[in-house]
Order: C-alpha cells, then structure tokens, then sequence
C-alpha cells in the first residue's frame, strides 16, 4: 500500500487547488474602478459607479420598483384574464425601458402560446411588438422583437391549421 502526501498546494479549500478569494485592488478611488482575478488567474479591470450613478440606481430600486417584490402564486393568471391591466399605469412593468418589465410581459405572451390560446397570443404580440420598437435604439432589444415575430408566426401557423380540420 503506497501512501500518497499531499503537499501545501493542493491541500487547499474542499481539497481542490486555486480556491483561495481574492479580494478587489482599488485602481482609482474617483471612478471605482477596481482590479479582479478570474478564475482562470487573468486580471481584469472593473468599471467603477460614480455617487450619482450609485444614488440613480437607489432611487430606481426603492421609488420606482418599490423594492423588492414578493410574488404570489398564480400572479401572472390575472393579467392572462384582463390584458387590459398589463398597460395600464399602476402595473408594475408599465415603463418598458426596462429589460426586466419587457420579459415579465412577454412571458404572459409565452403562457398564453403554451395554453394554445394562439388568438390572445397574437394580438397581444402585435401589441408588444409595436410598444417594443421605440426602445430598438441601436438594436439592443433585437432578440426580444425576433422572438414576439417568431410567436405571432407559429400562432399564425396553428390558427392556419386549426381552419382545416
């Protein structure tokens, strides 16, 4: 029976090697911007936020979303029922700038696709569609548009089949 010694390197947390963290170095108080370690050992260099950056993105999370939002059970099956409520002012996701609110409404899209109720689905696409492209600049939300084009065709594809038989 050979005994195998296990030396300092590889005796580290769980017994896996390279494990250790690395704190951030500060590059520039100013800015922030800070100096990390991947793991595969390459620096890299973070960008930092400036107070007001910092004090917008308070003002975003606690004014506007209002913090942290608990969801209940079955919470999307309202909207599904009156889809009049996705737009109305006192919805939650009405600013669609934001990536979060887009998803959230999509994906009443997506249960209306998978519930097979295609005729909801379509018109509430077409909807989404045409609220989503003023946001297109520079075409950061390209995909998001690809996928509503890709549902109201498969929708249309169903409708189309649901006729002949």
């Amino acid at each position: 029976m050979q005994v195998v010694q296990l030396t300092e390197e590889f005796t580290r947390l769980n017994g896996v090697k390279d494990q250790a963290i690395t704190k951030p170095v500060s590059l520039d108080d100013n800015t922030g911007e800070v100096v990390v370690r991947t793991s595969t050992g390459k620096s890299k260099i973070r960008k930092g936020q400036t107070e007001e950056e910092y004090r917008h993105q308070l003002k975003l999370y606690f004014e506007d979303e209002r913090g942290p939002q608990v969801t209940e059970i079955g919470w999307l099956d309202e909207y599904i029922v009156d889809q009049d409520k996705i737009f109305s002012e006192e919805s939650l996701f009405h600013d669609l700038s934001i990536k979060h609110n887009r998803q959230t409404v999509s994906g009443i899209c997506h249960k209306l696709y998978y519930q097979r109720d295609y005729e909801n689905c379509v018109s509430l696409a077409q909807k989404l569609r045409d609220l989503f492209e003023p946001y297109n600049t520079k075409n950061k939300i390209h995909r998001e548009l690809e996928e509503l084009d890709y549902m109201i065709s498969k929708c249309n594809e169903r409708l189309g089949s649901k006729e002949f038989q």
